[in-house]
């Protein structure tokens, strides 16, 4: 959210909450409602004429709820519409009081509704049937304001690569579909790049990410390589339990695979896929190495890990010969081949997040499912994000080990 409110020498909006007086820095808390619950934003005293300073004041003081911390409290209710230069810390920078707004209900003063009433986008976005239900619990609205709040993290992943979305135009659980091709009514902000007969969206900005929520693109995947090359910019081990109660499978798997790199010098990033899996991002960017080059790594990995636990791990391709264990898809790095890009949702009953992990959170304790939309925007704000070092990293030691694999099968 922090990021929306931002830009220079422009003047925000929104309608807030009178949460109460505070005695000492005579000044009036002013709170927004998110997930359902008050959170104080900021203070103002500015912009008040003295008889509004007053009649306010009064009003909190005749009708107050109790005194917390200095803070004259009372019950929601009485909304104002401030003028505000930005965000810090989550809180409002140098709010202006612009008017009392005393038909809006306190329930509508939402975070959500405070990031759409400035939408530093194009002017050709409009949000549609902002109420429709992507899922059960989840708008149109909310959903879109989840995108705007993971972007700074989103968008980074999604830079320079061929676009595929799975659209969900009346919500999750009606009819989805596959998209790859640009269509014809997309605004002309949005920008393409056209492969093997294909105009690929590309996702650099958040104007297109917008859009393209409120198209009912609920799942975004990606290729592995960018539109500047078609060698990797990462490799993804896949690892795919054979249901969802086997996800100590995927938990064993994904342990394993992080001891060897830890033997090898190689540094992998884990995310849950918002399915029944978990995939672990290497990143190579600047290295040489081409999809051939990286099957060499993918291949030997996959088959390590069969050598060692042939009842828990199988790099059968058939289901039906699997027999219960977890595959370990090596064949889906590949060129023309797609993952689920990081904080992606996923088109499921909950609206669950390919979300990233920590490995210390690679236990018996995680479960396949265990972040969802509002969880994942809690978490960024209170852990961080766990890819922060993503970019940095570039593995200068596995085109070594690579090089070294090759001449000992050769």
């Amino acid at each position: 959210m922090k990021e929306i409110f931002t830009q220079e020498d422009h003047n925000f909006s929104g309608n807030f909450i009178i949460y109460g007086y505070h005695e000492d820095q005579e000044e009036f808390v002013i709170s927004i409602m998110r997930d359902g619950h008050e959170s104080i934003i900021g203070a103002f005293s500015e912009g008040l004429s003295s008889e509004e300073y007053n009649s306010l004041h009064k009003t909190i003081v005749e009708n107050q709820d109790h005194i917390d911390q200095n803070i004259v409290r009372i019950a929601p209710g009485i909304c104002v519409e401030l003028s505000f230069k930005g965000m810090k810390n989550n809180k409002i920078l140098a709010p202006t009081f612009v008017s009392f707004q005393l038909d809006t209900d306190y329930q509508e003063c939402t975070e959500e509704n405070l990031i759409l009433t400035n939408l530093p986008f194009s002017r050709e976005i409009s949000l549609t049937n902002p109420s429709k239900k992507y899922w059960p619990n989840v708008t149109k609205k909310e959903y879109i304001s989840y995108l705007l709040n993971v972007s700074p993290l989103l968008l980074p992943m999604l830079k320079d690569k061929h676009l595929t979305v799975i659209r969900y135009p009346n919500g999750v659980g009606n009819e989805s579909f596959y998209q790859k091709n640009c269509p014809d009514y997309a605004p002309n902000f949005i920008q393409t790049d056209r492969s093997e007969g294909i105009d690929y969206i590309i996702c650099n900005h958040l104007s297109t990410l917008v859009w393209l929520g409120n198209q009912g693109s609920i799942e975004f995947h990606i290729p592995f390589h960018t539109i500047q090359s078609n060698k990797p910019v990462e490799i993804v081990f896949d690892l795919d339990p054979p249901d969802e109660k086997s996800f100590d499978l995927v938990i064993l798997a994904a342990n394993e695979i992080n001891k060897i790199f830890s033997s090898l010098g190689i540094v992998g990033f884990p995310k849950l896929t918002g399915s029944k899996g978990i995939q672990i991002h290497i990143p190579i960017k600047g290295s040489d190495l081409t999809y051939d080059d990286t099957r060499i790594f993918t291949s030997f990995i996959a088959n390590y890990l069969v050598e060692q636990h042939p009842a828990s791990f199988t790099i059968e391709r058939m289901k039906k010969n699997r027999k219960g264990r977890l595959y370990v898809d090596f064949l889906q790095h590949a060129e023309g081949k797609t993952m689920i890009c990081p904080y992606s949702t996923r088109g499921k009953q909950s609206p669950t997040v390919a979300a990233p992990l920590y490995w210390s959170e690679v236990n018996d304790s995680l479960s396949p499912t265990s972040f969802t939309i509002k969880s994942v925007r809690e978490r960024i704000e209170k852990e961080g994000c766990p890819f922060e070092r993503y970019f940095h990293e570039t593995n200068p030691s596995l085109p070594t080990v690579i090089d070294k694999l090759q001449k000992e099968t050769s």
